[in-house]
């Protein structure tokens, strides 16, 4: 089958509510915030949007309810140049919405969701010939869909790199079918309690792994290939707004270095630089930066 898209996602996609405020409230107090923003969200979903802006053709496969909240979702994305010609939309169904509070001086955050009604992406809602089509698949959750098209994917000659998010029983059965796997530090410290991040990276990289990474934020990553381990620094040369979002940018930027056939630390070098550019606004979107901007940082 022609190649259509360079990368096609599989994952989670959500409405983010994003609250920045000085301090967290607790029950029964108040807490005025100083900006408010609403955007479309999810792992993946996020990466699609900073390819398609870093310039990528990208296709994102999810699912949601037919409410309101699932029409804003799919609206964010076909307005970032994302096809969605195989998301899947189910008759009443809640889709996923997050409260997401800001602290206004750390850009750090927390989350609370009101998790979704509708049901996981069956492996009958998946269309081989399609993902099989893309030159990378991506994927946020080892779920039984996406082990399935981590198969396909594999039996065709496709990467495959995994957002390792949160760790779950699935997860090992998915990382022997990744190319490239950049997992947060929650999962590295669930997947292998008492290692060290390098030494995750290194499991993940004799896992499988052309490409072992984990993610630090403001540290910045962990990295293991077969030329041996290296750690790359966070830029901080930007003033931070919010952290939301960049993870899944950082995501994307590494997969728009995999199309370009970059090496490893160029991919890593462009990707933290990418993620700290998507911090200067409110959201995990509002803030993802073009390719040109990304360049003009990095002074290429």
């Amino acid at each position: 089958m022609e190649t259509k898209f360079d990368v096609i996602g599989i994952g989670m996609s959500t409405v983010d509510n994003l609250f920045i405020v000085p301090h967290a409230p607790g029950f029964g107090q108040k807490c005025r915030a100083v900006d408010y923003s609403r955007q479309g969200g999810g792992p993946v979903a996020t990466a699609m949007v900073a390819l398609a802006r870093l310039g990528a053709k990208v296709s994102f496969i999810g699912k949601t309810g037919d409410d309101p909240d699932g029409d804003f979702i799919k609206d964010e994305l076909l307005k970032e140049g994302v096809d969605i010609s195989r998301f899947i939309t189910e008759c009443d169904a809640k889709s996923r919405v997050v409260l997401v509070l800001v602290d206004q001086y750390s850009g750090e955050r927390c989350f609370t969701p009101r998790v979704e009604t509708c049901s996981p992406l069956k492996i009958d809602e998946l269309d081989k010939d399609f993902i099989t089509s893309a030159k990378i698949l991506h994927l946020d959750d080892a779920d039984e869909a996406s082990i399935t098209a981590a198969k396909w994917a594999k039996t065709s000659g496709i990467r495959v790199v995994y957002d390792g998010g949160w760790y779950t029983e699935n997860a090992c059965e998915l990382l022997k079918l990744t190319d490239v796997a950049i997992v947060s530090k929650m999962f590295a410290s669930e997947m292998a309690p008492g290692m060290s991040f390098t030494e995750v990276t290194q499991k993940l990289f004799a896992m499988g792994s052309k490409i072992g990474i984990v993610t630090l934020g403001e540290n910045g990553c962990v990295v293991t290939h077969s030329e041996g381990t290296f750690q790359y620094p966070a830029y901080h040369q930007v003033e931070v707004v919010d952290t939301t979002g960049a993870g899944d940018v950082f995501h994307g930027a590494f997969i728009y270095g995999m199309l370009q056939n970059w090496d490893v630390k160029k991919m890593a070098e462009f990707a933290s630089a990418t993620a700290a550019l998507s911090c200067l606004k409110l959201g995990g979107r509002a803030g993802i930066p073009n390719l040109k901007e990304v360049i003009d940082l990095l002074g290429w």
